[in-house]
């Protein structure tokens, strides 16, 4: 480090201002990023709506009786509870047009944040753990109320806010409403309940509730250029900092050590011509 400063004693100046140009290069880079971002949000409604089942009868035993109700809209979360329901006794849910998503995780007590959607930690990989298909049904463990929760269509926002990737404000607008729109048809669903004992008329009533999306409005996903820019300067001081401290400490070491042969060696002259 001594010889190459010696070489070049404005090196270190030239480190110094090589290392801030980089600096304000890649601060200007991140700052135009945040200002022409081309992701947009797109906000949803997200409406609880409740259903009325229509009692279709019981089979000519009286084991097993059917409900049926319909949604008309772009559904996610669909909620199906029994009160009273008793052990061994099983439910069924069955969509009459596509499929639907159901896990026995979804909304339990005893999930923490659990989503369909998980990642692959090795391939990074986004894919669904919950079931998929036409009908789901559940076996009743112990008496008293259950609950069936699905997903009608994953793709669509969950809480109401999606994000998407377009050219413009225009292209977003199109593109959400597009996704809505997709999801969007009436299904007729089936509820049955198979039971080993005699059910009595009008002895269960099923609570269904499912939640609906319409497209409300679209914006483009903005963030405080200049509290981005200041972070990004931050990082980059602190990587430069970082990168520096070992050739500056070598190089102020080496400074020290030489003023301190320095002086040893005027002390030792100084001695030599006193003893002369």
């Amino acid at each position: 480090m001594k010889k190459a400063l010696a070489q070049n004693p404005n090196m270190l100046r030239t480190m110094i201002g090589l290392g801030l140009t980089l600096i304000l290069i890649l601060s200007y880079a991140v700052y135009g990023a945040t200002i022409d971002s081309s992701y947009y949000l797109y906000h949803t409604t997200n409406e609880s709506v409740e259903h009325d089942p229509i009692n279709q009868g019981m089979t000519d035993d009286n084991t097993t009786q059917t409900w049926t109700f319909s949604t008309n809209r772009s559904t996610t979360w669909l909620n199906v509870t029994f009160a009273g329901a008793e052990e061994n006794d099983v439910i069924s849910i069955a969509v009459s047009d596509g499929v639907w998503y159901h896990h026995e995780m979804l909304g339990s007590e005893d999930a923490v944040r659990f989503s369909c959607r998980q990642t692959n930690d090795q391939e990074f990989e986004e894919y669904n753990v919950c079931k998929a298909a036409q009908e789901h049904s559940v076996t009743v463990e112990q008496t008293g109320t259950i609950t069936l929760r699905g997903i009608v269509s994953p793709e669509l926002p969950m809480g109401g806010l999606g994000s998407l990737y377009a050219d413009s404000l225009e292209e977003a607008e199109i593109d959400s409403s597009d996704l809505i729109a997709a999801h969007n048809g009436t299904r007729i669903w089936t509820i049955t309940l198979d039971s080993s004992d005699t059910i009595h008329p009008s002895e269960y009533s099923p609570l269904v509730q499912s939640t609906s999306h319409e497209l409300e409005n679209v914006e483009a996903f903005e963030v405080n250029p200049m509290t981005e820019m200041l972070w990004s300067i931050s990082a980059l001081i602190g990587c430069f900092a970082i990168a520096l401290v070992i050739p500056l400490t070598i190089y102020f070491a080496a400074q020290a050590k030489e003023r301190r042969e320095e002086r040893i060696r005027k002390d030792a002259l100084g001695q030599t011509t006193d003893n002369q």
